[in-house]
């Protein structure tokens, strides 16, 4: 009996073993067999005639003599008629370097709809995986398709929006937010290649390409090679509409133009830092988009190393280099007014501070906080100037439209700036509807969010009895749940949707899941919030002067995160106008995409053929 119950286990832990790989990408090998890693990843999926770049990397010091790729059992050089770049280099620590062997086919495509499977024979090893080519939906009838991006927008915190632009007489609403009614409503997963948690890189690569990847890394299969930006491609959606369609492109956003959701629309590479950044800049010339609009911060990437408060490292002049590929630049709110009303230029681009524009908040009550930088244009403007230059194609346009700074609030827990955004993102949607309908009805509008945060409203504060207490059980009685709640005290008189007045007697009781050790006030803060700061080991601790008479609130995140951070959750995604259908529905962030393709009814294979 012990003897057939040791069978039995051995039998069991046997069957087991081939679930420990994932997915085939690395697969269990023998002892002699080096690792394989083929990209792009297992289950991805394509449309046919969509570009992308297929690499197969052998961790060893030279291919072994069996080494073959094949797909679908066909030899891959002539699979795509073309042999495959092979590279080499050392990938690992500085002092224990392991020595890769990578070959790339670079610009290959599948033209047929079905399964494809790639198999990477190495060490007497197979190492396979499996892709979807989707067959493209062709009856669309979108022209346009506007993509909304509510940077770190979760559910709750748009119910929060609404409370506080709206109110509330006895438990209901006084009235919508512009995208609450869209015909359809649906989930989106964001989880990335490398982590449950995402971040605006991968999670908008998604949005934009149809495939995952990994945090920090956009348009690409992040690999092992020195090179951050020569990592396998795969074709965004903007340049495939540019492609086939012969479409426009537009970009607005409130952060950097280089950051993570706007260089979604064309920037590839695997790390979204500063030395990057300046590469993303240029990309947009030097590869060819040229998207005909380009609205946000970001100057300070344009400007030669030898110009003051320049962060590229080289002597290139982009600002020059943008006005010889034919925009018209604009750095200021009155600037960009003035260039509409001289007549609609082809392309516009517009770079209205160095780095992130100033939030709503900030250009409008704290305005000392400006600094320099007093005539900065805000989304509704910025957007309506895209769509008025994007229009004047008769092939259509897509324009990604972002606020970016809801989530830059919401990491330092700034809610009353995060919340002033996310009404601005709210206002640009109802000004986007109402140009829809009079200009152009046959165009989809997408609102989602990138990723979540664990924000929630729990309740509400008194704001006098909280000021008044000595100490945190003082303070915590000023908190009311359930019927103690009651109800804020914002107030819209003017009716434009933002309170009068931040500084409220009753706001609201509201935080995040995840922070580090720091004090909650819950009030409105006349500067931007740093909740913690760090010691020269990296400890981050409860920031003093940040919200004084706040309650101490216990931290639950490692040691060395100084703000709150994203979470797994879910993101809403809203639509409205012709394909809208397809997102009424949980779906994964890949699914973005092809549902963008499917209602335009673009098939890439027609430009290819």
């Amino acid at each position: 009996m012990r003897l057939f119950r040791l069978l039995t286990l051995l039998l069991v832990l046997t069957l087991a073993l081939p679930l420990a790989a994932p997915l085939g990408a690395h697969p269990v090998a023998a002892q002699d067999a080096p690792e394989v890693v083929i990209l792009p990843i297992n289950q991805a999926q394509f449309l046919p005639g969509v570009y992308f770049d297929l690499r197969i990397e052998v961790h060893a010091e030279a291919l072994p003599e069996d080494f073959a790729v094949t797909i679908n059992d066909e030899d891959a050089a002539a699979f795509f008629g073309a042999d495959a770049v092979e590279e080499t280099w050392n990938a690992g620590a500085d002092d224990s370097p392991a020595p890769v062997v990578a070959w790339t086919w670079r610009d290959v495509m599948f033209s047929e709809p079905g399964a494809v499977t790639v198999a990477v024979v190495a060490g007497g090893e197979t190492t396979s995986v499996t892709y979807t080519v989707r067959e493209a939906i062709t009856d669309g009838t979108a022209k346009n398709v506007i993509l909304f991006i509510a940077d770190g927008g979760n559910t709750a915190l748009y119910t929060a929006t609404r409370l506080v632009s709206r109110g509330m007489e006895q438990g209901t609403y006084n009235g919508s937010l512009s995208f609450d009614n869209f015909e359809e409503i649906g989930l989106l997963h964001t989880s990335g290649v490398d982590s449950i948690i995402t971040d605006s890189a991968n999670s908008i690569s998604a949005y934009n390409t149809g495939h995952k990847s990994s945090v920090n890394a956009n348009g690409v299969y992040a690999d092992s090679s020195p090179d951050k930006l020569d990592d396998p491609r795969v074709e965004k959606f903007a340049y495939v509409a540019k492609r086939v369609r012969g479409m426009s492109v537009g970009i607005v956003t409130t952060s950097d133009f280089t950051d993570a959701t706007p260089n979604g629309v064309w920037g590839y590479g695997r790390d979204r830092s500063g030395a990057s950044r300046a590469a993303y800049a240029a990309q947009i010339l030097d590869d060819g988009l040229v998207p005909e609009v380009l609205l946000g911060g970001g100057a300070s990437y344009l400007l030669p190393q030898s110009a003051e408060g320049s962060r590229r490292q080289d002597d290139r002049d982009l600002f020059t280099e943008y006005e010889d590929a034919g925009y018209t630049i604009v750095t200021t709110a009155t600037e960009l007014d003035a260039a509409l009303a001289d007549g609609t230029p082809d392309h516009l681009a517009g770079f209205f501070t160095p780095s992130d524009m100033s939030v709503w908040l900030d250009r409008n009550v704290y305005t000392d906080n400006l600094g320099q930088f007093t005539d900065q244009p805000g989304l509704v403007d910025m957007t309506m100037a895209a769509l008025d230059v994007l229009n004047q194609n008769p092939n259509g346009f897509y324009l990604e439209v972002e606020a970016a700074s809801v989530d830059k609030a919401e990491h330092p827990m700034d809610w009353d700036r995060a919340i002033a955004d996310a009404i601005e993102f709210d206002r640009a949607i109802a000004a986007t509807v109402e140009w829809v309908q009079a200009n152009a009805p046959d165009t989809l509008i997408i609102v989602t969010s990138d990723h979540g945060h664990g924000y929630d409203v729990y309740g509400t504060v008194d704001v006098e009895a909280f000021n008044a207490a000595s100490d945190d059980a003082g303070r915590r009685e000023a908190i009311g749940v359930y019927q103690n709640a009651g109800f804020p005290t914002y107030v819209d008189e003017n009716g434009d949707f933002f309170p009068d007045s931040w500084d409220v007697s009753v706001t609201l009781a509201q935080g995040k899941v995840d922070h580090p050790d720091f004090t909650e006030d819950f009030q409105v803060s006349p500067v931007y919030r740093a909740p913690a700061i760090c010691d020269d080991q990296g400890v981050c601790v409860d920031n003093p002067t940040d919200d004084e008479n706040g309650i101490t609130m216990s931290g639950n995140l490692p040691a060395g995160e100084s703000t709150s951070v994203h979470t797994l959750q879910d993101v809403p995604v809203y639509a409205t106008g012709p394909g809208a259908a397809y997102f009424g529905h949980v779906l994964d962030n890949t699914d973005v995409f092809f549902g963008m393709a499917a209602a335009l009814g673009l098939d890439p294979m027609t430009a290819a053929e």
